[in-house]
């Protein structure tokens, strides 16, 4: 987790705290857990119901002010994944610490923030009201059975962007059901032990033309590892078939009215540094 990601539709990751559950059945090769058991961070593992949450240090929170001051010199777009070892809508996590978050995203105007999550519908209560304008929210949706439940639930929390992660896409969805979604991410599994699940690189070709007449933007991350592929995610452009090179993020328009906000936010008196516990 840091400044640079290796995840193509982000610049940076940001966890603020480490551990999660399994809710489904993409969440049955999680690599959260596989790291999460292989460095035993403070000398534990963290997931699992009942099993306490870490939340990392000071010197990691203080990470996105010096990001929002780089993005703010340099005026361009810097989108920061939350959270790649956890899930913001976490039930078993401190309510605090999301107090926390959500006071230091809005102290960091120039960032975008993506919050993705697998509890789409605890977010109404776990952050009633409207997202501001620098919250992108996302859902991570598998098959068509998680798009009929969770879809819905996405669209109807006010955001600026609604987002869906379909990965690993484990069948297919008919996206034109539903409209209001601006951004899709499609993905095959990729795991090191090499048993990931089978991914049909139509459902790729599907979600793009679909995409189109729903206005949403199509970003194919990965094709997996079950293509054949030199890259061992399937994660090179370079070797995929051209029609499926496509990597496109939300309608410029969205980014012009975070543009206005942060403006607004320069305005005001600057925020004393972030002291967090």
């Amino acid at each position: 987790m840091g400044e640079l990601s290796k995840i193509a539709w982000t610049d940076s990751t940001f966890n603020p705290w480490i551990g999660c559950t399994k809710v489904g059945p993409g969440c049955d090769h999680c690599y959260a857990e596989a790291l999460d058991k292989r460095y035993r961070w403070q000398g534990d593992t963290h997931w699992g119901a009942g099993k306490p949450r870490m939340r990392t240090s000071v010197a990691n929170w203080k990470k996105p002010l010096a990001w929002n001051h780089k993005a703010a010199e340099n005026r361009k777009p810097w989108r920061v994944f939350c959270a790649s070892l956890a899930d913001v809508f976490d039930n078993e996590v401190p309510e605090q610490w999301r107090h926390d978050l959500y006071w230091l995203i809005m102290q960091t105007p120039y960032l975008t923030w993506l919050l993705l999550t697998k509890r789409i519908g605890n977010v109404a209560k776990m952050h009633p009201g409207k997202l501001q304008s620098n919250m992108w929210l996302g859902a991570t949706i598998v098959n068509a059975e998680e798009a009929k439940r969770d879809v819905p639930k996405l669209l109807a929390i006010p955001a600026p962007v609604h987002f869906v992660s379909y990965e690993p896409a484990l069948g297919p969805v008919n996206w034109l059901a539903y409209p209001g979604i601006d951004w899709i991410i499609v993905g095959g599994e990729s795991i090191q032990s090499g048993q990931a699940r089978e991914f049909n690189v139509e459902w790729a070709r599907g979600t793009i033309k679909q995409s189109a007449y729903i206005g949403a933007a199509p970003f194919v991350k990965q094709l997996g590892s079950r293509q054949g592929l030199k890259d061992r995610a399937g994660a090179d452009p370079n070797e995929w078939p051209i029609d499926l090179r496509v990597r496109e993020f939300p309608i410029e328009r969205i980014e012009n009215a975070q543009r206005q906000t942060r403006l607004f936010e320069e305005r005001k008196p600057k925020a004393e540094q972030l002291e967090l516990g």
